[in-house]
């Protein structure tokens, strides 16, 4: 066996493994670089040659379909009713429930009064009730009563009670000698009849509340002359 020996120094040695490592840095920092320059050159190829290209190829894509769909017969009406299908939900929630009208009307009518016509103008938000009655007293009734009449929700935060109906004329009434005839005009608030879940009930009086009345001053020991008669409902 061979025997060898270091004869180089120290210094030489230190120097030795410095050019190693030196080699070695430039070495990876060649390799790093030429990756860097390949990515570069890979990114730069495919935005202005794939990409650019996928534009191309979509852009003859949409010609050919809209051509494709320019050739179905009657299209136009196909899309029409596409586009109005979408605007059901819409809607249905703007519609006006009016089967309430057969609720509200036998509470607001008096006994002895008849109404044989009923017009809802759901775009201006007014009724015209037409009929007939005994005198021309229940006419005046019927006239207060819709006067007095409130409404209230019975569902969410909001259930004061608020007028039902404005602006209630009587616009023109008749008397024979078998029964007398009126026309009422009036406003009604939106909520009557609108497409919620608020359950709107009305609040009716249950007296004969004319202004000539409510109105009288206090006379003979702050008798008003305010009847007790109950007003019925049908």
């Amino acid at each position: 066996m061979g025997v060898q020996f270091n004869l180089l120094p120290d210094v030489k040695l230190e120097f030795d493994k410095q050019q190693r490592t030196k080699r070695l840095v430039y070495t990876l920092a060649t390799l790093i670089s030429g990756a860097a320059v390949s990515l570069l050159i890979i990114c730069f190829v495919f935005v202005n040659l794939g990409q650019k290209k996928a534009l191309d190829d979509a852009q003859k894509d949409i010609k050919k379909y809209s051509n494709d769909i320019s050739q179905i017969p009657n299209i136009e009406k196909v899309l029409t009713v596409q586009n109005q299908l979408k605007s059901l939900p819409d809607l249905h929630s703007q519609k006006h429930i009016s089967s309430r009208i057969f609720t509200y009307l036998p509470k607001i009518t008096p006994q002895k009064v008849f109404i044989g016509q009923t017009t809802i103008d759901y775009t201006a938000n007014t009724i015209s009730l037409n009929g007939t009655t005994d005198t021309l007293e229940s006419v005046n009734a019927f006239v207060d009563t819709l006067k007095f009449t409130n409404y209230k929700a019975t569902k969410g935060d909001d259930q004061k009670e608020k007028p039902a109906f404005s602006g209630v004329t009587l616009s023109s009434s008749g008397r024979t000698d078998k029964a007398a005839t009126y026309t009422i005009k009036l406003s009604f608030d939106p909520e009557l009849f609108s497409n919620d879940d608020k359950n709107v009930v009305l609040v009716v009086p249950n007296k004969i509340t004319t202004r000539s009345v409510t109105e009288a001053p206090a006379l003979f020991n702050g008798d008003t002359g305010k009847p007790n008669t109950d007003q019925g409902s049908q």
